[in-house]
């Protein structure tokens, strides 16, 4: 991806990024806070950054962005990453660009040997959750968080790796 390109990608990507909530003042808030051209700049040159990004024929479709080491309070015992964002495209909704993101975020991890995931996930959002419980999250948590003066919950969602069985002797 070209640096041209790259600078591109916040204002591409903040126009999906609209949470199903009745004040459209908070989707705003956090396009402003979180979707700039600066905060895209300090992740992808983070070394605990993976940015992957769905292109075909030269559009984005969409973007995951994965932190290979993200703690938080409520995971305990191991040191997490986190899915910080996944958005697609809406015209791109149902085609399988999410489960294309998530499957190389999960390979990408996998090969680092990172053995939990989480992601924190709008609890008005009932499309995202049953997305990340398809592939294995499963709700252990909540949280609020701020948005301008407004309290929104998250859930909380873990994903921890599948359990293969042993081999036998």
């Amino acid at each position: 991806m070209t640096r041209k390109r790259s600078r591109l990608l916040p204002r591409r990507f903040s126009r999906w990024a609209v949470l199903p909530a009745p004040i459209p003042e908070i989707s705003c808030t956090i396009i402003a806070k979180e979707l700039t051209a600066e905060c895209f700049r300090r992740l992808t040159e983070s070394p605990n950054a993976i940015l992957l990004v769905a292109e075909m024929a030269d559009h984005t479709r969409g973007y995951a962005l994965v932190l290979r080491s993200s703690p938080h309070p409520q995971i305990e015992g191991v040191e997490p990453a986190e899915l910080r964002k996944l958005y697609v495209a809406p015209a791109h909704h149902g085609r399988g660009v999410a489960d294309e993101l998530m499957r190389r975020a999960l390979t990408s991890l996998g090969r680092e040997c990172f053995p939990v995931m989480w992601v924190g996930v709008y609890s008005e959002n009932p499309r995202a959750i049953a997305f990340y419980k398809k592939w294995g999250f499963r709700i252990v948590g909540t949280y609020e968080f701020l948005v301008g003066t407004d309290r929104q919950k998250d859930f909380l969602m873990r994903r921890d790796p599948p359990i293969v069985p042993q081999e036998r002797a």
